[in-house]
C-alpha cells in the first residue's frame, strides 16, 4: 500500500508535475490538515510516521525568521526556507520531533510562490538556510529542489544560500556549475555518535567523501559540528573526527564552521524515551535562558575549547557558536581576534 499522498492542486504546478512523473503510486487526500490528522489518528511511532509523504501546496510564508532569545548571541541561520518539513533520518536529538506534531515528510510544490516571496527579501549579505526544518539532500533524487534553489540564488549574488545535510546524496549538485554564493553545509559527528543517535543518516566517512567531491566541483563547504554530545571519551572522539575531516577536505574551501552542544525542550526527552531506550539524556542538564535543556556551562565550554583547539591546528577559520550567550563566546574564544 502506498504511503505517498498528494493533494489535487499539486497537478497545477511545474514542480508537482515533475514529481508525479516519478511517483506513479500515490493516493489523493483533501488537504494537509486531513493528512496530519490521519497520521496522528494512526498512533504510529516516530519511525513509522517517517515512512509517509505528502506533496501539497503551501498557503503561508516560505521564508521564516529563526527565533532566537534576545539573551543569546546572533547566529548565521537567521533566516530559513520551509519548502519541506521533516526527513527520513531518525536523529534522537532532533528538535523537529517536538517542533511539528508529526514526523511525516511534507513537500510544498508551489516553489514559484517561494521565489516571488524571496524577490521581496532585500537584506544584502544575509545567509538564507535550507535544511533547518528538513534535510536538503536526502530526497533530492525525487524533488531535485536543489536545482531550483541554486537556479534562483545564482541571480541573487547579494545573498548566500546554505544547503544543510547529513546525506551524501550529491548527484544533482555535481550536475550544476556552483555559483560563489552557494554553501553546502554538512553536519558532522563522530561515527560513534552517528551509530547511537543519528539513525539512518549517512556515515561520517560518506559525508566527508561527499564534501570532498563537492569541493573539487567548486562548491564552498560549511562544517556544522552541532549538536556535540558528551559521550564517554568525547574529547578524544571529537578530536579524532576533526583529524579525519581535515585529512580529506581542503581547508581553503571551508567557508565557516558552526559548533554547538545538544539542547532541547523538555517534551523531546519524554517523546524519545517513550519509544526508545537511550542514554542520550543520562547527563545532567540545566534549563537555559531560552527554556531549553543543555549541559552545564563548564561542560559546554570544555567541549567547545577542545574542538576549537583541534580545528585551529588546520588554519584560521570563521567559527561560531550555536545558541549561546555572549559570555560563553568570550570564554571559548578568549584571547582570539574575531
Amino acid at each position: 500500500m502506498s504511503k505517498i499522498y498528494i493533494t489535487e492542486d499539486v497537478k497545477n504546478h511545474k514542480k508537482g508535475i515533475e514529481i508525479l512523473e516519478k511517483i506513479k503510486n500515490y493516493k489523493l487526500i483533501e488537504d494537509e490538515k486531513t493528512f496530519v490528522k490521519m497520521i496522528r489518528d494512526m498512533k504510529l511511532t516516530n519511525e513509522e510516521e517517517k515512512q509517509y509523504m505528502l506533496f501539497t501546496t503551501k498557503k503561508g510564508n516560505f521564508l521564516k525568521n529563526y527565533y532566537l532569545d534576545d539573551n543569546l548571541s546572533k547566529i548565521k541561520e537567521e533566516f530559513y526556507l520551509s519548502y519541506e518539513n521533516n526527513c527520513p533520518f531518525n536523529c534522537l536529538y532532533c528538535y523537529l520531533r517536538d517542533y511539528f506534531n508529526h514526523s511525516a515528510f511534507i513537500f510544498y510544490v508551489n516553489l514559484e510562490d517561494m521565489f516571488i516571496e524571496l524577490d521581496k527579501f532585500n537584506k544584502s549579505g544575509t545567509m538564507v538556510s535550507a535544511g533547518i526544518v528538513n534535510d536538503t539532500l536526502v530526497h533530492d533524487n525525487l524533488t531535485n529542489v536543489t536545482s531550483d534553489l541554486i537556479g534562483y540564488f545564482k541571480d541573487r549574488p547579494e545573498l548566500i544560500l546554505e544547503l544543510r545535510t547529513k546525506s551524501h546524496n550529491i548527484k544533482n549538485l555535481l550536475e550544476i556549475t556552483p555559483p560563489k554564493n552557494i554553501l553546502i553545509s554538512f553536519t558532522f559527528s563522530p561515527q560513534e555518535v552517528i551509530d547511537r543517535y543519528e539513525l539512518g543518516a549517512s556515515s561520517l566517512r560518506e559525508r566527508i567523501a561527499a564534501a570532498k567531491k563537492l569541493q573539487e566541483h567548486g562548491y564552498s563547504i560549511g562544517l556544522r559540528l552541532d549538536p556535540m554530545i558528551d559521550i564517554e571519551g568525547s574529547d578524544t572522539a571529537y578530536r579524532g573526527m576533526v583529524e579525519e575531516i581535515f585529512s580529506v577536505l581542503d581547508p581553503t574551501k571551508i567557508r565557516d564552521i558552526g559548533i554547538g552542544t545538544i539542547r532541547y525542550k523538555k517534551g523531546l526527552r519524554q517523546k524519545v524515551l517513550a519509544e526508545r531506550n537511550t542514554d542520550l539524556f543520562f547527563n545532567e542538564f540545566i534549563v537555559g535562558i531560552d527554556g531549553k535543556e543543555r549541559y552545564f556551562k563548564k561542560i559546554r565550554i570544555d567541549m567547545y575549547k577542545n574542538i576549537v583547539n583541534s580545528i585551529n591546528k588546520y588554519g584560521n577559520f570563521d567559527i561560531y557558536l550555536g545558541m549561546e550567550p555572549q559570555y560563553i563566546w568570550d570564554e571559548v574564544f578568549k584571547g582570539e581576534v574575531r
